[in-house]
């Protein structure tokens, strides 16, 4: 995979070398265009050598050539082009196909899509005249927006204009590397749970399980990536800045995430529970931590609610409900039953016995079951990959 990175005047530069980096590692090619107002903040040796190329910038655009123009080849080689930080002024030329310096070139010389991470002052994202371009701009399906986000920004100002953070930017870079772009969830509304429920019995001491909520979140990031509305009921979630886009509700236990999906799930299309929720609670509770010496020996324990059962009873035609069953052994056979006697339209069953897989790992592997006997078998992938393969095929 190649991706073409165009470095915009702005402080929030420094924070694509990470990106760089980060992307260099997983074996992706990059190359660099510096405008000369990204030069102002980070210069070209610096992210010549995080990519391992020559950085480009406007110097090189307008040397005389001996074969094809500059432009022309970088837009030809690039299967993404990530602009960042995006300032009003890039903003501008890109909604009206204004080309005067390298970069802006190569984004009219390229087809690939064009992931944009907008950075501003909060006075200057809110000027009517850049929210008439972003609006505009957007409406283009070639591009795709991260950010901006809320905070402070190095003007002292707190408030909208911050550029997203690199592990914001990153998820959206390898999904559009992964679909090119494609939007087949454009209006669509995605509930998804996630994470490992903690059934306390008291106030510091609870049942729990490993599940980090890093499958879940990668569902999420992957759906709205295609264009659809998500809400994410989570328990637990890897500690990551999270796209705006992906409505979050905070929960804790069992009940807690019962009653949520209940509450959302008729205005879902599509219901996917990654969650690994607990099968019993603790039967009573105490409102004080209970002294060592008075911990019971034997914990009575109650069962909770079924909650993909239920939500299979009150499933309307147009609604498809997806779950998930993390196995030891031969994952197979149980995903089966589960899939018939709770009525859904598929499973993702995935060995949790299995280095470098479930719980809390950053890869998966899993086989997609579906209700008219297809099995599809997803190989050891990252798990936003694996989402992404799960949403294809479902």
């Amino acid at each position: 995979m190649r991706v073409l990175i165009g470095i915009g005047g702005g402080i929030a530069a420094y924070k694509v070398c990470e990106l760089i980096s980060s992307l260099f590692k997983m074996g992706i090619e990059i190359k660099v265009i510096l405008t000369a107002g990204g030069e102002q903040f980070i210069t070209p040796l610096t992210v010549a050598t995080l990519a391992r190329h020559p950085a480009y910038t406007d110097r090189d655009f307008w040397q005389p050539i001996h074969h094809r123009p500059l432009h022309i080849k970088l837009g030809e080689w690039a299967d993404l082009l990530l602009i960042a930080p995006l300032t009003a002024n890039t903003l501008g030329k890109l909604t009206y196909g204004l080309a005067d310096n390298l970069l802006t070139n190569t984004v009219l010389a390229s087809t690939c899509p064009v992931l944009l991470a907008p950075a501003m002052n909060t006075e200057m994202w809110n000027q009517e005249s850049v929210r008439r371009n972003w609006q505009l701009l957007c409406q283009d399906s070639r591009y795709h927006s991260a950010g901006p986000a809320a905070g402070l920004l190095a003007c002292d100002r707190v408030g909208m204009g911050r550029m997203a953070e690199p592990d914001e930017i990153l998820p959206y870079l390898n999904s559009l590397l992964y679909t090119r772009g494609k939007l087949d969830l454009l209006g669509k509304k995605v509930l998804i749970s996630t994470g490992g429920t903690r059934e306390f019995f008291d106030p510091v001491r609870f049942i729990g399980n490993p599940a980090t909520g890093k499958m879940g979140l990668a569902l999420a990031q992957a759906a709205v990536h295609r264009g659809a509305n998500v809400t994410l009921v989570h328990s637990t979630l890897p500690d990551v800045s999270i796209d705006n886009r992906i409505k979050t509700v905070s929960v804790i236990n069992s009940e807690q995430m019962h009653c949520n999906m209940i509450a959302h799930f008729s205005d879902a299309d599509l219901i996917i529970m990654s969650a690994a929720v607990a099968d019993v609670k603790p039967a009573s509770y105490s409102v004080q931590k209970l002294p060592k010496q008075l911990l019971p020996t034997k914990l009575e324990l109650a069962p909770v609610p079924d909650i993909i059962a239920e939500l299979s009873k009150l499933k309307q035609p147009h609604q498809k409900l997806i779950g998930f069953a993390a196995q030891t052994g031969d994952i197979i056979t149980p995903a089966l039953e589960k899939l018939q006697r709770k009525k859904l339209d598929a499973i993702v069953t995935n060995p949790v016995d299995l280095p470098d897989s479930g719980f809390g790992s950053d890869r998966n592997q899993a086989v997609i079951l579906k209700q008219n006997g297809e099995q599809i078998d997803i190989l050891p992938c990252s798990k936003l990959e694996m989402a992404h393969q799960i949403l294809d095929h479902i």
